[in-house]
């Protein structure tokens, strides 16, 4: 899954907001009955890589990918479980990532 969204802001600005807002830009998934836990994130320059585990009930999925930020865009990828592609679907997910990205922005 892939997510490109422009930010409008110099990328120091961008990488702040993604910092400050990365332990809830996979919050929207969680709203139900999956539980998003052992976040993780790291920053190597404008490169953030995250990791965190989908539970639903006694199943647990690992999510990982990387967040890169440039002077123009903010982009998101992570490889999406096969399970969560099934049952929940990389478009609705992606729509509700770049829902949430420009939500950070717009704060």
């Amino acid at each position: 899954m892939k997510v490109v969204v422009h930010h409008g802001k110099t990328q120091a600005e961008a990488i702040d907001i993604v910092d400050r807002s990365a332990d809830h830009l996979f919050d929207y998934a969680s709203g139900g009955s999956v539980e998003l836990t052992d976040r993780k994130k790291d920053w190597n320059g404008p490169k953030m890589d995250f990791s965190l585990m989908a539970r639903l009930g006694f199943i647990a999925l690992p999510v990982a990918g990387v967040v890169f930020v440039d002077e123009v865009t903010i982009t998101v990828e992570c490889d999406l479980p096969p399970l969560v592609r099934t049952f929940v679907g990389e478009e609705k997910i992606q729509a509700g990532v770049e829902k949430k990205v420009r939500g950070m922005l717009a704060e």
